[in-house]
């Protein structure tokens, strides 16, 4: 297993172009310094998907982790195909996955799944709760139906809809999360968000986090903006960083993540450019890619393995791309502060 990787020396808030200067530079420096960014260029078809290191974790985590929210909370998904999914993306060698008792069946499925394979997989599951007693009933009803005594990572689920005034007093909930972690329940604590960027930063400042998860596309960057806001500050503290919502989330006229029929936001067209900025994030370890069935699961595998930085020109473009469409998306995961 690798070191993780250093912390950013230069913590500070970024201007647009110095956003596209040094993701540049970043994506330049891969050929020369593979080991410290522990990322590969466009690869064979039948090559095993690369690996980096999340942060502060020293966990060797595949460049794609599955999401498994789309297909649990999917009414036209059963259990079952939820189970053969989490297969096959091991299969595929995948070996990080991400759920929560949010949704739907993905727990359930994944437990159903993984079995002897359990070892072998980042598991990473989340807590929605404002309570210490709604915490505890949470993660008890995960690692039952996860069947597993403990997860890699736990989250604090939607930090931008919790209350986080009081999460971390002494009897808050990421108080009590930590206490799972000197427990052994969990091996590292997280936060996952979409919106109110400002809510992570007393979290980080902490020195607590081990991980975040959160939205990071090239259209949200123009509203909610985690890439200024929240990565030069997770970067200082060697968090590891978790790219979600990359295509943005379901296209309102295709329904919601309910239905496999639901469409990504961003447009089918754009998914590769997707993918390709969120891993070019300096310090981005893996994409969540959420998925319904078993094509969309071995597009998406295909896609992260030929991963190839974005050059200036091209992330400039993106950055253009995304500046229309935040236009018309507005702050469709709620108020942006």
């Amino acid at each position: 297993m690798l070191p993780p990787a250093s912390p950013n020396p230069d913590p500070g808030s970024l201007t647009r172009r110095d956003f596209v200067r040094d993701t540049s530079l970043a994506a330049g420096a891969l050929g020369l310094a593979l080991p410290l960014m522990n990322s590969l260029p466009a690869r064979a078809a039948d090559a095993p998907l690369a690996r980096r290191v999340l942060g502060r974790t020293g966990l060797e985590v595949t460049t794609m982790t599955l999401g498994a929210a789309p297909c649990g909370i999917a009414s036209d998904v059963t259990v079952a195909e939820v189970a053969d999914i989490v297969n096959l993306a091991l299969d595929l060698g995948i070996n990080s996955i991400d759920t929560a008792p949010r949704y739907g069946k993905s727990e359930e499925g994944i437990g159903q799944a993984l079995g002897a394979r359990r070892k072998d997989v980042c598991l990473g599951t989340k807590i929605w709760a404002d309570t210490v007693e709604e915490a505890e009933k949470s993660l008890a009803g995960s690692f039952r139906t996860l069947r597993t005594d403990h997860v890699e990572v736990l989250y604090f689920h939607h930090l931008g809809d919790r209350q986080v005034e009081r999460a971390r007093d002494p009897e808050g909930v990421f108080t009590w999360m930590l206490k799972q972690k000197q427990a052994g329940k969990c091996r590292f604590v997280g936060l996952s968000g979409h919106n109110l960027p400002a809510r992570f930063l007393p979290f980080l400042e902490s020195g607590a986090v081990d991980v975040i998860l959160v939205a990071l596309n090239f259209v949200d960057r123009h509203t909610y903006n985690f890439e200024e806001k929240v990565l030069p500050l997770a970067r200082r503290h060697n968090v590891g960083i978790v790219a979600m919502k990359v295509f943005g989330g379901p296209d309102p006229q295709s329904g919601s993540w309910g239905t496999r029929k639901a469409k990504p936001m961003i447009g089918v067209d754009r998914l590769p450019l997707a993918i390709r900025y969120a891993l070019s994030l300096p310090g981005v370890a893996t994409a969540n890619l959420g998925v319904h069935t078993a094509e969309q699961l071995r597009q998406n595998v295909e896609w992260v393995r030929r991963f190839e930085p974005l050059p200036t020109a091209e992330l400039a473009a993106a950055l253009d791309q995304g500046k229309a469409l935040a236009a018309q998306w507005g702050e469709h995961f709620g108020p942006a502060v």
